[in-house]
């Protein structure tokens, strides 16, 4: 009998295993691209997804509600991009370099200018316009990330397109 038990508890384990890999690999480009945009470092953008992962594998029990897992991972990507930023003396952010524009000059002009413009702001601004603009995320998401509220993800959004240099176009539409 004891067997039989032992050969449920693996498969169970082995589902469970499966179940999160799934969860993990569709979220695996946003967050790297997340992490890339708010370290603009790759090899370290990599080992924050893979942090994040081991860290979300240890913690998955304390998420109640599934649906919820991209807001509560992309959290954890958020929350190692601050702690890897708090232990480098200096770390690049920006956009990548294959953002789509009408043509290569304006593509070069535009990354440059949004490059300095996001250098600019601080991280908890950085944060949410590259949550909001680049990943296109919903703004409930976008607070739950920021761990602050849709008033205040709202908020802070606003704040920092007026910080950005007035060069910069930035599509203000905030659902």
């Amino acid at each position: 009998m004891q067997g039989y038990a032992t050969r449920e508890v693996g498969t169970a384990i082995r589902q469970n295993e499966e179940s999160f890999d799934d969860l993990i690999i569709a979220m695996a480009q946003p967050a790297y691209r997340l992490a890339w945009a708010l370290l603009r470092d790759a090899d370290a953008a990599k080992d924050i997804v893979q942090d994040a992962s081991v860290i979300a594998w240890r913690k998955i029990g304390r998420l109640d509600d599934r649906s919820r897992f991209r807001s509560w991972f992309l959290g954890i990507v958020a929350n190692e991009c601050r702690n890897a930023r708090r232990k480098a003396a200096r770390i690049h952010v920006g956009l990548p370099a294959d953002a789509a524009h009408a043509s290569e000059e304006d593509r070069a002009v535009l990354r440059a200018d949004l490059r300095r413009a996001l250098q600019e702001l601080g991280y908890e601004d950085r944060l949410v316009v590259v949550l909001y603009f680049y990943l296109d995320l919903p703004l409930a998401d976008v607070a739950t990330i920021a761990r602050t509220s849709e008033g205040a993800a709202r908020v802070r959004i606003h704040r920092a397109i007026r910080r950005l240099r007035p060069g910069v176009a930035v599509e203000e539409d905030l659902r």
